[in-house]
């Protein structure tokens, strides 16, 4: 072996244990870094899972379960008012959906899009689009009967994600 090919082995090899090394001198540093992105980006799944859990316990009329995605003291804005508390919240909803005031066939559905989400410890905004969608009854197949904004407040508790507030409109938030 040359003079050369072995000193390019030798580069080749310091090279390629650049990254153990680095992680070795960062120590404990490095592993939380490891630990707080982690935590992150479960946090953004599991908040991503309440808001398709909002959607589905409404579609399937599980009033119980949709009063679950609530703090205790959560905020509920939508048409200009304000509901305060899981259980108006749950109330609320439940009657407005047994009301059927638009007079929408079954079965309808929400659909909810583009979630952006920030996470900050156990505190969280989020704001993502959201539609209802029904069947159309001039022609077989499904209508979209709404869209709206959803802009939220989040808080984990009991290691779980759950809306502090909800609000429901166009920049309702802001």
């Amino acid at each position: 072996m040359s003079r050369c090919t072995r000193w390019l082995a030798a580069f080749a090899g310091l090279l390629l244990a650049l990254p153990a090394l680095a992680a070795a001198a960062e120590g404990p540093r490095a592993a939380s870094s490891t630990e707080a992105r982690l935590q992150q980006l479960e946090s953004r799944e599991q908040i991503r899972e309440l808001l398709v859990a909002y959607g589905a316990t409404l579609d399937a009329r599980d009033f119980e379960g949709f009063g679950r995605l609530f703090t205790e003291d959560a905020e509920y804005a939508s048409a200009g008012s304000t509901t305060r508390g899981r259980a108006a919240i749950r109330a609320q909803l439940e009657q407005v959906l047994k009301a059927n005031p638009s007079n929408l066939p079954a079965p309808n559905f929400h659909v909810g899009l583009n979630a952006s989400i920030q996470v900050d410890g156990d505190a969280a905004t989020a704001r993502s689009l959201g539609a209802y969608t029904a069947p159309d009854p001039a022609g077989g197949g499904t209508r979209l009967v709404f869209f709206v904004v959803y802009e939220d407040i989040l808080a984990r508790v009991d290691g779980r994600w759950l809306f502090k507030r909800r609000a429901v409109g166009s920049g309702a938030l802001r």
